[in-house]
């Protein structure tokens, strides 16, 4: 049977990382990432003429879930990230494993500064980022099994003995 492992928290958290390092550890896991399931530009919502990527109305729930549950099907280990990975209750209730990585804002500022894949972000702009995390990261208030700032080898070996 096939465990599912979500893995949340703001931008340049870890999260990737984090879903690989688990994936390169647990034989026939797959990565999900959620920046790979948003919807279509022209239908998520703008902040001062910006995609508003910091939404949950940004994801398409439908293909997330479907995309997930084709996984649980045909691989061991799910590892499912992204910023709203605990937004959906019925996800959270199915999971065998979540994970919350935290960073302070100071950090994040720090980190989003050095992103350049979206290319120069007002500074407004990352704050809205930050500010939206705090409103959308965790709105059940979801204790997660692991909650990490930084994650290292000796969490990597904890959360891989749960899983086994």
């Amino acid at each position: 049977m096939s465990q599912l492992v979500l893995i949340a928290g703001v931008s340049r958290s870890g999260k990737s990382s984090l879903a690989k390092e688990l994936c390169s550890r647990l034989n026939k896991a797959v990565h999900l990432d959620q920046d790979n399931f948003v919807k279509e530009e022209d239908e998520i919502p703008l902040i001062n003429d910006r995609i508003d990527w910091e939404t949950p109305e940004s994801i398409n729930w439908a293909k997330w879930t479907q995309a997930i549950a084709k996984a649980t099907s045909e691989h061991d280990y799910v590892i499912a990230e992204g910023i709203f990975t605990l937004s959906d209750l019925q996800l959270v209730k199915q999971a065998d494993i979540s994970i919350l990585l935290s960073i302070d804002e100071v950090e994040f500022k720090k980190r989003r500064h050095q992103e350049k894949r979206w290319g120069a972000e007002p500074d407004w702009f990352i704050q809205h980022v930050w500010n939206a995390h705090l409103k959308n990261h965790n709105p059940h208030q979801i204790i997660a099994d692991f909650e990490l700032q930084d994650f290292n080898d000796i969490d990597i070996q904890k959360i891989t003995e749960r899983l086994r």
